[in-house]
Formats: C-alpha cells, structure tokens, sequence
C-alpha cells in the first residue's frame, strides 16, 4: 500500500462516527437475475415474498442499472464505485469479457480501494459470502481477504454448467436445448468448422502439391488439436477443477458440490453476522454475493418442482428462502432497524441458456401503463441486459413503500456509503458513481448529498456502447443476434460491438423502455450533441491501465487442492485436482 493511501486510512481511524452513521451493511447481490424475475416486478408465476417485503418495507428502483452488462466489470465497478475501465477490467474480446480461469494472472488491482477496505478501516467486521470473479492471481493475491475482506467463503470465479453436471448446451443453434455430451464430442462441435478446414486444406495439398507436406500438415495439427483440447478442458472454466470453493484462501472443495450450496451459503452469512454482533461486538459488512441464479441451476432436492415456473422458478424460489432465513437472523440478533440492506443483481438474464434463464420484465412507460418486455440479455447494452431490480431497506430511517424512478446504478453504492459514513474519496480516484441519497425519503436524516448524475455511461468492454442522459439513450452499437432469437447462442454470448450506428438509434426510455421506436435523429441534434460532449469530458479523465482480463490461463497458476511440487502436476496435466 502506498504513502498515499497509508495516510487516507489514518484519516478514516481518527473520525469519530455515531452509530446512526454506522449501521450494520448487508448487500444481497444476485448473479444473472432478470428484471422480471420477481413478485415486486411484476412476476406472478414466481413467489419471493422476503425480497417483496424489503421493497415493502423500503425502497424500489425502478431504473437502477448494473455497472456493466457482464460479471466481471460489473462487480469491481459496484465494489469501487468506478467504470471498469479504469481498473483494467473490460475487454472488446468476446473471449475475455470476464476472467474465464482460476489460472489467469490479472485480478482487482490493489491501488483501488474497495467499499470493503473503507468499512474495515471503519471498524466494521468485513465479510463476503459466494461470488467474487475478480480475480485470483498468484499465490490468491486477489482473493477477497487481500481488497478488504477479513473473511471469504465461496467461489473465486463462477459457476458455470460444467460445474453442475456433464450436461453442456448446444451452441451451435439449439435454443435451450440441453444434451448428453462427452467434453471429447463438445470440443469437436466447437471445434468442428477449423477442422474440416484443414482436412480440406491437407486434401488439396495431397492431391496437388505433396502427400508428404499434407502428412505433416495433418500430424501438426492434430497435435495441436489434442493439445488446445487438453488446455481448454484442463485450464478454463470448461474444466471441473475450475469449479473451486474457498474459505478465506484455502480450497476447501475442488470440485464444488453445488446441490446444498445456498443453504451453506446461508449459514455462512448468518453466523458471520451473529458471531460479529455476539462476539466481536462491531457492526458488520457482509457482502452476500449469490452464486444464484447463473447457470448451472442447483436446489437442495426437497425444493425441486416447488415453483410454478419450473427449474429457474425453483432457484428463485430457494433464493428467496435465503433472504428470508438471513433477515429473520437480523431479528434474531435485534439489529434490523440497525442494518442497511441493499439487494440487487450484477446484469440482466443470460437468454442463451434457454429455459435456464429470467425474464426481461416489463417497464412502465411514462403514460403509467405497462410496455413490452425489455430488448436484449446480459451481454447487452439494451435495456434488458443492464437494467436491474434495486431494493434499498433500512428500518426506522428510510420511509417504506417508496418507488424510485431516478436513473440510479450500482456504482451509487460505495459514494452512498461514503456520504454516509462522512468520509472523502480519494482524490486521485474519481467516483463515476453518485449518491442514492438524494431521491430517497428519510424519517429524518443529516446526510450531505454532494453531487447528482448528469449521464450514466453503459460501457461494452473498453467501449461506450450506450450512453443515457435524462430520458434519452443513444446506442452507438449493438449486438447482431442469432436469426430468430435475442441471443447468441452459436457464440454462448452476444459481442456486444457487432454493428456500429452513425448517427446513434436514439429512444426516448421513458415512452419507449422496449426502446422499438427510435426516434427521428434530425429533431434532436441539441441532445446528441450533448451526449458526445458529456463522452469527451469523460473519456478525457480516463488514463491508460494494464489489462487484467485478457490473459491466458497459465498452468503452474492453477490452484490445485493439497497439491505441491510433482504431484501437483500431474494431478494437473490429469485434470484430477480434488478434495
């Protein structure tokens, strides 16, 4: 940690906060989970009555954004309240959108400080509970316990469907479809079209310039074949050993038992808050970051068929169990007036797994009826894949009942933190995010609100694909779906950069939230301008970081339980890391 920042934590140490500026923070932050996938929104072939009561008994956005449309960036600009980009954490390459590998070498850089950090300066006991996907690195050096945390109990990377079952999706057209394939037989499907090609290749050159050349010609490339088929199953998340949980930084299990996951989950949050409160005595932090509903889908047995909405409706429905179990803790313990809850997801459904998806939702329009569901899917800088439920509760202060139509994101949190706890950001870190405060209503409260949003930037990777001002958005690019579809599943995500608009298709989100009527660009030359204006001043603030995601998974960086020297590797090179 530099000088700087030595100094800014014995700043934080000397302030002398009251309790009411320091109630208990508990974030439920779900992955991949829908605009419409709850009661409060407008479901009504799910039932989540403990997250419809926290709308109740609090706040509900109506237009809260994630930071970005894909896991990765979206969680390091929620935990630092900073487009992702500043961090190194997008990529324009569909490949590395996210960290795709306990292997890679980037992560979260430590010159950010994360709400975490600031809050354990503080004197609150930091916890996270489930998801992290920012990063592992060398030796853990971007575990969570290293950016603020004084414990973890979860994944360092993601769940994925090979982490469920040996069940992968067809990507190669079937929408939903599911089948029974070998990883030997899924490698070729994604693999198929290069093959041919060579075949073809080493035919031509057999026939017409040399059988001996197409021999070796066909010998390199099998050998490269088997090779990159070893890497990608043994090194990515396609292998099973990627599918890790951790407690604080040691493997605990390789590879994950998913079945009974949110049930541990659940128990981990419930005793880290009743072992803060009943022995640490300090309020807590606990960053409640499900592993729910991302694909693959898991339920202890005794929920499966519960839900009218099959097997995603089962997943929300055991999600909502856990919010209700963590807030009857919160009675247990006597502190719910005094814990600040914030619920929300990092991005839209993933629409390429089908019938293992949420639901776009339905917006309001601004003449009060409901309009179509959104456009697009996580990915995506259309309405659907940013736009996020967004529940903010804190009894005996925040008034209930309350509907928050303001364009609100998740990068609002940590500066709504700060304005709370009365505490200066770092001034050379800008906050992109600003301040939920201002457009709540409070019992009573002392708060300062030091700045109000003027334009909310919807990055793709290292690009602005969308930019919001007011009621207006203007897409500069958008996806190219699968014919017939709003997804991509040949692909298993939309790139999100596939056609360039010059002039932007400009919505008014307000009229039109399905945005499928773009407006006459020529009427609205005042607005446009303002927006390249507002991207310019932006971009001007922007300065060059090393990129933390595109990197290939190394080998000898792969974590392997109970493991060292050359039994690690083999256990490696035999893809059997378990524990």
């Amino acid at each position: 940690m530099n000088i700087l920042y030595g100094i800014y934590f014995i700043f934080l140490n000397s302030i002398n906060l009251s309790k009411s500026t320091t109630p208990n923070v508990l974030i439920f932050l779900v992955d991949d989970l829908g605009y419409g996938d709850l009661g409060c929104y407008g479901n009504s072939t799910i039932d989540s009555p403990h997250i419809d009561s926290l709308a109740r008994d609090g706040a509900r956005y109506t237009q809260m954004y994630s930071a970005a449309p894909i896991c990765t960036p979206s969680r390091a600009g929620f935990l630092t309240g900073r487009y992702p980009i500043r961090l190194g954490l997008t990529s324009n390459d569909n490949r590395f959108r996210t960290f795709n590998s306990p292997g890679q070498s980037g992560g979260l850089p430590h010159d950010e400080t994360t709400v975490a950090q600031v809050a354990q300066e503080l004197g609150y006991r930091t916890g996270l509970v489930g998801k992290w996907h920012l990063g592992l690195g060398r030796d853990g050096e971007h575990l969570p316990t290293r950016h603020g945390f004084h414990t973890f109990f979860g994944m360092p990377v993601t769940n994925v469907q090979t982490c469920g079952n040996k069940k992968v999706y067809n990507l190669i057209g079937g929408h939903g479809e599911i089948l029974d394939r070998s990883f030997f037989s899924y490698w070729i499907t994604l693999t198929g079209k290069i093959w041919l090609t060579i075949i073809v290749v080493a035919l031509v050159t057999w026939l017409f310039y040399s059988r001996k050349l197409a021999f070796i010609i066909l010998i390199i490339c099998a050998i490269g074949f088997f090779v990159g088929m070893w890497y990608t199953l043994s090194f990515t998340l396609l292998s099973r050993s990627s599918c890790l949980l951790y407690r604080n930084e040691t493997i605990i299990e390789q590879p994950i038992h998913l079945e009974d996951l949110t049930l541990r989950n659940t128990n981990e949050a419930t005793r880290f808050m009743t072992e803060t409160v009943q022995i640490h005595k300090k309020p807590f932090f606990l960053y409640m970051a499900y592993v729910k509903v991302h694909t693959a889908l898991f339920t202890l047995p005794e929920n499966v068929g519960r839900s009218r909405h099959g097997a995603y409706g089962d997943n929300i429905e055991e999600l909502d169990w856990s919010v209700g179990k963590i807030i009857q803790t919160l009675k247990i313990l006597n502190i719910e007036n005094d814990t600040l809850i914030f619920f929300s997801s990092d991005n839209g459904p993933f629409l390429e797994r089908g019938i293992e998806a949420g639901f776009c939702g339905r917006a309001m329009a601004s003449s009060g009826k409901l309009s179509k569901p959104l456009r697009g899917a996580k990915g995506q800088t259309w309405e659907c894949g940013i736009r996020v439920p967004g529940i903010v509760r804190w009894s005996g202060h925040v008034v209930s009942g309350q509907t928050i139509e303001s364009i609100s994101s998740l990068l609002d949190f940590y500066p709504s933190l700060l304005e709370l706890w009365n505490v200066e950001s770092m001034p050379d870190r800008p906050l992109d995010g600003v301040s939920l405060w201002s457009n709540l209503k409070f019992i009573s409260s002392t708060i300062q609100v030091r700045k109000e949003r003027n334009t909310l930037f919807h990055y793709c990777g290292s690009t602005i694909a969308a930019v919001r001002q007011g009621k207006y958005k203007a897409h500069y690019w958008t996806p190219t779906w699968d014919e017939g579809m709003r997804a991509c599943p040949s692909v298993t995500i939309c790139p999100c950069l596939s056609t360039e608009h010059s002039p932007p298709l400009l919505f008014d989100i307000e009229a039109d939230p399905a945005e499928e009527s773009p407006l006459d660009i020529e009427n609205y030359a005042d607005v446009l301008s303002m927006m390249n204006t507002a991207i310019q001043e932006h971009q001007a603030t922007l300065v060059s970081v090393p990129n933390q995601l595109e990197t290939l998974a190394l080998p000898w960086l792969f974590p392997c339980c109970n493991s060292q020297g050359w039994t690690r590797m083999i256990r490696l090179i035999t893809n059997s890391c378990q524990c």
